[in-house]
């Protein structure tokens, strides 16, 4: 319960101010535990602060649920978007812990690596699997590397997730961008543009050619000068 409590007070602590900025006494204060007591379970404020992520769970099960499901070159784009969709949720959810786990794994923490690398292996290897199974009729020489891939989505996603809570300069909304996303990587799954894109984007039709007279009337018409 007490060690529960700390970690608590820690998590509540981190969605206001970075985590190198917390002190043991506000945390012990807010959890109502001596310092003395606190150093009983944790050796350091980043040590509670890694407890606390390693809580924060991004296999979910909604989007594993996703990823368990069939993708095909049919449906791709509209599954991909229920997965950025539900990977954004995630996030919003747990934005301010993630964010800090992600800064304090780049500043070369690996205790707070292992954490990342573990809470996104599961999607990983799903989304590995989803690259051979939707590329596996394109000629080998086509075919995308699936771990690379699947490393390179993720890491898209996870930047885009971080900031698609900002303001943007250039008047992108988050629908937008979540249909890029989802773009994207329904297109790395695929190999290329998915099908179910690709048909609804078709070549406007040419307008039916004018005869000769309606055209010389249409010009005249726009010179202002008397028809014939």
């Amino acid at each position: 319960m007490t060690r529960a409590r700390i970690v608590a007070a820690t998590a509540n602590l981190m969605q206001r101010r970075p985590l190198r900025e917390l002190r043991v006494a506000e945390i012990g204060q807010m959890a109502a535990v001596s310092s003395s007591t606190f150093y009983l379970y944790f050796e350091s404020v980043a040590e509670a602060g890694l407890a606390v992520v390693e809580e924060v769970q991004q296999a979910t099960p909604e989007l594993m649920a996703l990823l368990a499901s069939t993708w095909t070159a049919d449906n791709v784009m509209a599954k991909a978007k229920a997965f950025v969709q539900a990977y954004m949720a995630v996030w919003d959810t747990h934005h301010a812990l993630l964010r800090i786990r992600n800064f304090v794994a780049d500043e070369g923490d690996k205790r707070f690596h292992d954490v990342r690398r573990r809470a996104v292996e599961p999607i990983h290897l799903a989304l590995q699997e989803k690259i051979e199974t939707l590329q596996a009729d394109l000629p080998p020489d086509q075919r995308l590397d699936p771990p690379s891939t699947a490393s390179v989505v993720l890491a898209m996603l996870e930047r885009t997730a971080a900031l698609i809570r900002l303001p943007s300069a250039h008047k992108a909304t988050r629908p937008r961008q979540i249909e890029t996303t989802a773009f994207l990587l329904a297109s790395a799954l695929m190999g290329g543009m998915p099908r179910d894109v690709r048909n609804t984007r078709k070549t406007p039709e040419k307008p039916a050619d004018q005869s000769r007279p309606a055209r010389r009337r249409a010009r005249q018409a726009e010179d202002g000068a008397p028809s014939a």
